[in-house]
C-alpha cells in the first residue's frame, strides 16, 4: 500500500475526536494522524513527525481554526509536560470529550446496544486543580541541586517540575523543602547510566482530613546520612512520618521495593472516607483524589439492593471500598494479592469496629475458585483492577460460576469496554457512570454494572 503522507509533510486537517492520551486525532485521505495539544473541530496545519502501520504522528505548525472551547494553559511547563494533555480545553468541554471516548470505546470493542445503557454524566469536580493528595516524582541531579521530574512515557524525556497545579499545593512545598534538606546532606538521585547515586524517587502524601504529611524517598541503597536527613524532614510543617523504601533493581520499575523503613516520626498517617478511618502505611494503597473517590465509594454503595447479603471484593488493596461497604450488607470476602495491603486493611477493620470482612491475601483467580469449590456464594461481585483490567482467568471463572450482579470501578475505558465484551455471554450491561478522578488529563474512571442475564 502506498504511503499517503510523508515525513515533514505539511498538510491541513479537521481534528474529529480526541485518543486515550488526550491527543487530538483527525485524518488525512483516511489515515488516522495522531496530534497533541489539539481539540475537535480544529483546523490545524501540522508536520508530520512519525509514520507508524496504519497512523501518523504530528506536531502542530499554526490552528487556522480554534475551538470555541480552547483556553491559554495554566501550566509553566505546557507542552513540555505529558500529564496534563487536556488543559488547553475548558473544564465542562473536557468532561464531554471524556464521555464520547467512554462511549467509544464501547462502540469499539463491544457488541453492546448503547441504547439499552444508561450513560450517565460527569458530575463536576469543585476544585479540579491541586487535587493530587499522593504523588509520586522522580529525582535527578542539576547544577543547582535536586530537582523533581515528570517522564514522558513515550520518549522518555524528562521536564523538571517543581510546582505542580495538579498537586496538593503543600506537597509542591513540601517536596522542594524535602530536596533542599536533602542537597545539604549531599543525597544525589541515582542515575542509571553511570550507576552512581542513591535517590530514586519522592513519595510525597497529605491526608485529606488531617492535613498530616508522609513522606517516602525511594532509595538503591541505605546509608545513614538518610537517617540524620529524616530529622531535619520532620520538622517541616505537617509532615509527621519519614520513611525509606529500598529498591535497588534498576530494572524494576514498580516506586516502591519489598521493604519499608521508618527513619522518623510515626509509622502510619490518618485519613478518612466519609465515616470510615484509614491508617495509611507508606506503600498502602489509597485513591491520589480521595475528594472525588468518596463521591465514587457513595454512588457503589447506592448500586446496592436491600437484598443483597453477601458481596465480594475482589481487587480490594487496602480495605477502603470493602470499609465503606461494610455497614449495608450481611459479609464480605475481600481479596488482593498484596500482603502488605491486606494487612493494613485489616488493621484498618480493627480501628473502624468492623467485624464482617473477610480479608483475604492471594492471587484473585485462585481465591474465587477455592471460594466456589466451598460453596460460597455472593449477591454482588466489586471489583477495582488496575489499568490492565480483569484477570482472563477470572473472566472464565465468572462466566462459569457466575455472580448475580458486578460492580466494576475502572480507570481505563478500552479494557473495561474489552471485559464488557468477554463477559457479554452471561451478563448485560445495565448502566455506566463516569467519575472525574483526574481533571486536565485524558484519565477516565467510571463505574459499570452488570446483571446476570
Amino acid at each position: 500500500m502506498e504511503t499517503k503522507l510523508s515525513l515533514n509533510q505539511e498538510v491541513l486537517i479537521t481534528i474529529k475526536t480526541i485518543g486515550i492520551n488526550g491527543e487530538g486525532i483527525g485524518f488525512y485521505k483516511r489515515q488516522a494522524v495522531f496530534v497533541p495539544g489539539v481539540m475537535p473541530p480544529e483546523e490545524v496545519v501540522i508536520k508530520i513527525k512519525t509514520l507508524k502501520p496504519g497512523y501518523a504522528e504530528g506536531e502542530v505548525v499554526r490552528i487556522k481554526k480554534k475551538a470555541f472551547y480552547r483556553v491559554k494553559p495554566y501550566c509553566a511547563h505546557d507542552p513540555k509536560c505529558p500529564n496534563c494533555s487536556l488543559q488547553h480545553v475548558a473544564y465542562e468541554e473536557q468532561q464531554r470529550l471524556k464521555e464520547d471516548l467512554l462511549k467509544q470505546s464501547f462502540e469499539r470493542y463491544t457488541d453492546v446496544d448503547l441504547k439499552q445503557v444508561k450513560f450517565y454524566g460527569f458530575n463536576p469536580m469543585v476544585t479540579p486543580k491541586h487535587y493530587l493528595k499522593t504523588v509520586l516524582m522522580p529525582v535527578k541531579d542539576t547544577d543547582d541541586g535536586l530537582v523533581t521530574v515528570m517522564r514522558n512515557p513515550l520518549n522518555k524525556k524528562e521536564t523538571e517540575v517543581m510546582d505542580c497545579p495538579l498537586h496538593d499545593q503543600t506537597i509542591n512545598d513540601v517536596n522542594r523543602m524535602v530536596l533542599e534538606i536533602l542537597d545539604t546532606f549531599q543525597v544525589f538521585a541515582f542515575n542509571e547510566k553511570t550507576k552512581k547515586g542513591m535517590l530514586r524517587h519522592l513519595i510525597t502524601r497529605r491526608s485529606f482530613s488531617t492535613n498530616e504529611i508522609q513522606v517516602t524517598m525511594v532509595v538503591t541503597i541505605f546509608n545513614k546520612v538518610l537517617k540524620k536527613a529524616a530529622q531535619k524532614i520532620l520538622d517541616i510543617p505537617d509532615v509527621v512520618s519519614v520513611a525509606i523504601s529500598k529498591n535497588h533493581d534498576i530494572k524494576n520499575k514498580e516506586p516502591f521495593g519489598d521493604t519499608i523503613e521508618l527513619l522518623a516520626g510515626k509509622k502510619t498517617i490518618e485519613d478518612k472516607l466519609g465515616d470510615v478511618r484509614l491508617q495509611l502505611s507508606a506503600n498502602a494503597y489509597f485513591p491520589h483524589n480521595p475528594q472525588e473517590a468518596q463521591q465514587l465509594y457513595a454512588y457503589v454503595k447506592t448500586l446496592l439492593k436491600p437484598e443483597d447479603k453477601q458481596v465480594l471484593d475482589l481487587y480490594s488493596g487496602s480495605g477502603g471500598m470493602s470499609l465503606y461497604l461494610a455497614d449495608k450488607v450481611e459479609g464480605i470476602t475481600a481479596v488482593d494479592h498484596d500482603v502488605s495491603s491486606v494487612n493494613n486493611a485489616r488493621y484498618n477493620a480493627r480501628l473502624n469496629h468492623v467485624e464482617n470482612i473477610q480479608f483475604i491475601d492471594g492471587d484473585v483467580v485462585e481465591t474465587y475458585h477455592k471460594l466456589t469449590q466451598q460453596k460460597k456464594t455472593f449477591d454482588v461481585a466489586v471489583f477495582d483492577p488496575q489499568r490492565f483490567g480483569l484477570h482472563k482467568g477470572l473472566v472464565t471463572m465468572l462466566l462459569k460460576k457466575p455472580v448475580k450482579r458486578l460492580i466494576y470501578v475502572s480507570n481505563n475505558p478500552s479494557t473495561l469496554a474489552k471485559d464488557v465484551q468477554a463477559l457479554f455471554k452471561r451478563y448485560r450491561l445495565v448502566s455506566v457512570m463516569p467519575f472525574d478522578m483526574a481533571p486536565q488529563t485524558a484519565q477516565v474512571d467510571a463505574v459499570a454494572l452488570l446483571e446476570l442475564k
